[in-house]
């Protein structure tokens, strides 16, 4: 099963920024999504922790905690994916076995320079350029 927290956070976000400073609520946000409010909502308080966002109990969502020139994509991923390496190696295998021996050598310098390029090229991605697309 995918993950869709990073494009749904995403969704979050182009809609926060594009209403400026107006306040925007989790139920409007949710019926741009079509989901639920509380999913976005979890979604938005993982967002507020990385502080990306600006939040007021009464309102809602209030802006940007900064510029969306200054959010990358990277920020956004590691802020609400919980398992922010792309693949995992599986363990206990055979070490008698030759492949079982070299397997988790050979798989982690493969995937940790994939991990690698995945975040420098999330990194160089901003909400800005996201955003640009809506207007």
């Amino acid at each position: 099963m995918y993950s869709t927290k990073l494009s749904v956070s995403i969704h979050i976000l182009s809609i926060i920024a594009l209403m400026g400073t107006e306040p925007v609520t989790s139920e409007y946000i949710a019926s741009s999504i079509n989901t639920n409010p509380a999913l976005v909502r979890r979604l938005m308080s993982r967002l507020k922790q990385a502080k990306l966002i600006e939040t007021s109990t009464k309102l809602g969502v209030t802006g940007l905690a900064r510029e969306k020139e200054d959010i990358t994509l990277l920020d956004i991923f590691l802020a609400v994916e919980d398992h922010p390496l792309l693949f995992a190696i599986h363990g206990n295998t055979n070490h008698q076995c030759p492949v079982g021996a070299k397997i988790e050598v050979t798989l982690k310098q493969l995937y940790d320079n994939i991990q690698s390029e995945t975040e420098k090229k999330l990194s160089a991605i901003t909400l800005a350029e996201i955003t640009k697309e809506f207007i």
